[in-house]
C-alpha cells in the first residue's frame, strides 16, 4: 500500500511539472492592450444657410486653409454693397464739412456781397446829395432823414452778407466734424464686419488633416450647431490604454513606449502625454469579465506616426 501511494505521488508530481508553463517572457516589460482614438474636429459655418458647394470628399487629405465648403452668399454680398455705399456717403459728407462751403455757394455769396457794396455806395451818394440840397433849402429835411435811414440799412445789409460769405467759406464747427468722423469710423467697421461675414461663408481647413466624414450635402442647411464634416489632424490621433493600479507608479508622462498592431510595421513608438487622475473600472471592450473588477487609470499616447493608425484599431502598448 505504501509503494502504491509513493508511485501515485511520483506520477502526480510529473503531471504537475508537465502542466506548469515555462515563463520565457521579459518580466521587465509591461504590455497593455489599447486602441486608436481620434479627436475629430467638427467643422461648421458661423451662420445658418444652405450649402452651395463641397470641395472635398471623405478620405481626402487637405492642407491648412484649403477650401472645404461654401454657403449661399447672395444676402451677404448685398449687405456688403450697402455698407460700402453708406461709407462712401459718410466720407463725402466729412470732406465737405472740412472743406467748407461748395464753390457754387461761395460764388453766389460773393455776388451778393458785391451787390450790397454797390447798394451802400448808392445810399452814400444819395445821402450826400440830400444833405447839400437840405443845406441850400432846396429839399425838405424828411428827404435827408429818409436817405440817412437807407444808408444805415445798406451798411447793415453789407455786414450781413460779408458775414454770410465768411460762414460759407469756413469749415464746419469742430463738434460737427467730430461727429462726422465718428460716423465714418462706424461705417468702416460695418464694412469690415460685412466682409468678415461674407468670408465666413467659405469655410477653410483650420489645420492639415484627413476628411473623415461628410455629414451634410449640397442643398442641405448648415449652421453653428449643424456641422458639415469632420476633420482629423494627425496630431489629434491618440493611442488610449489603461494602466492597472499596481503599475501606475512605474509609468510617467513623457515616457517613450513601443506600439504594435496587426499589419503594422515593427518599430512604431510614441510618447505618453496624459494619465488620468481618477481611477475607473476596466472597460469591458478591452479586458475580460474577471479583470473588470480591477481599478485602472486611463492614459493616452501621442504616436510618432499618427497616419499609421486608424480610429478604433486595437493597439498593443509595451512599456519599458
Amino acid at each position: 500500500m505504501t509503494r502504491i501511494a509513493i508511485l501515485l505521488l511520483i506520477i502526480l508530481g510529473g503531471l504537475l511539472s508537465a502542466c506548469s508553463p515555462t515563463d520565457t517572457s521579459d518580466e521587465s516589460n509591461i504590455e497593455l492592450q489599447g486602441y486608436a482614438e481620434a479627436r475629430l474636429l467638427y467643422l461648421a459655418p458661423r451662420t445658418l444657410g444652405p450649402i452651395t458647394s463641397l470641395q472635398v470628399i471623405e478620405g481626402d487629405q487637405v492642407r491648412q486653409n484649403d477650401a472645404l465648403f461654401s454657403l449661399d452668399d447672395g444676402t451677404a454680398k448685398a449687405i456688403l454693397d450697402q455698407a460700402k455705399a453708406a461709407l462712401a456717403a459718410a466720407q463725402s459728407r466729412l470732406a465737405d464739412l472740412r472743406a467748407g462751403g461748395r464753390v457754387q455757394d461761395i460764388t453766389a455769396a460773393r455776388e451778393t456781397v458785391m451787390k450790397a457794396r454797390a447798394a451802400l455806395k448808392l445810399a452814400q451818394d444819395n445821402q450826400q446829395r440830400s444833405a447839400v440840397l437840405v443845406q441850400k433849402g432846396q429839399a425838405p429835411q424828411s428827404r435827408l432823414d429818409q436817405d440817412v435811414s437807407l444808408l444805415d440799412q445798406a451798411r447793415a445789409n453789407l455786414r450781413a452778407q460779408e458775414a454770410r460769405l465768411a460762414l460759407i467759406r469756413a469749415p464746419a464747427r469742430k463738434d460737427v466734424i467730430a461727429a462726422a468722423v465718428e460716423s465714418v469710423r462706424a461705417q468702416e467697421a460695418q464694412v469690415v464686419q460685412s466682409e468678415k461675414a461674407l468670408a465666413d461663408l467659405r469655410v477653410l481647413a483650420p489645420k492639415a488633416g484627413r476628411v473623415e466624414t461628410v455629414l451634410r450635402r449640397v442643398g442641405e442647411i448648415a449652421g453653428p450647431t449643424q456641422p458639415v464634416l469632420t476633420l482629423l489632424p494627425p496630431e489629434q490621433m491618440r493611442i488610449r490604454f489603461f494602466i492597472p493600479e499596481p503599475d501606475l507608479g512605474q509609468i510617467q508622462i513623457g515616457e517613450r513606449v513601443a506600439l504594435s498592431c496587426d499589419g503594422c510595421k515593427a518599430g512604431l513608438q510614441g510618447r505618453i502625454m496624459f494619465i488620468a487622475n481618477d481611477a475607473e473600472f476596466t472597460p469591458p471592450v478591452i479586458f475580460t469579465r474577471k479583470e473588470r473588477k480591477k481599478l485602472v487609470f486611463m492614459a493616452e499616447v501621442l504616436p510618432d506616426n499618427p497616419a499609421r493608425f486608424h480610429p478604433g484599431q486595437p493597439v498593443l502598448v509595451t512599456l519599458p
